[in-house]
């Protein structure tokens, strides 16, 4: 399989979110959006049809540091892309960030690496 990485590559979502409090790095929610912006990314590089060959995974979590005045994390994982037709898998090293909103309604995900 050819190994596919950008270098850098900037993406962000919003989603509504449920509290006024800034999802940490490992929830749910935080991670199926890393995962979805890896899927938009692949899906820029290579074009939906192949773009559906691949899953992710978002593993080894580490919360490296959290803005006291507003609760904002940076964040460091391992994404790991496994495509279906040969079972092979990938990893690299990615970073991200959560933020809340100012009104607090949405938080916004921020991913590098890709």
């Amino acid at each position: 399989m050819k190994r596919i990485f950008i270098p850098l590559v900037f993406a962000a979502l919003a989603v509504s979110g449920c509290s006024p409090t800034v999802p940490k790095c490992g929830d749910e929610e935080v991670t199926d959006l890393v995962k979805q912006i890896a899927d938009e990314e692949m899906n820029n590089q290579l074009g939906a049809e192949l773009a559906e060959l691949f899953s992710y995974e978002v593993g080894a979590i580490r919360t490296t540091a959290t803005n006291e005045q507003t609760g904002a994390h940076e964040c460091a994982a391992e994404l790991s892309i496994t495509a279906s037709n040969t079972g092979m898998t990938n990893k690299a090293p990615i970073t991200y960030t959560v933020e809340m909103t100012d009104d607090g309604e949405q938080f916004y995900v921020n991913v590098f690496g890709l």
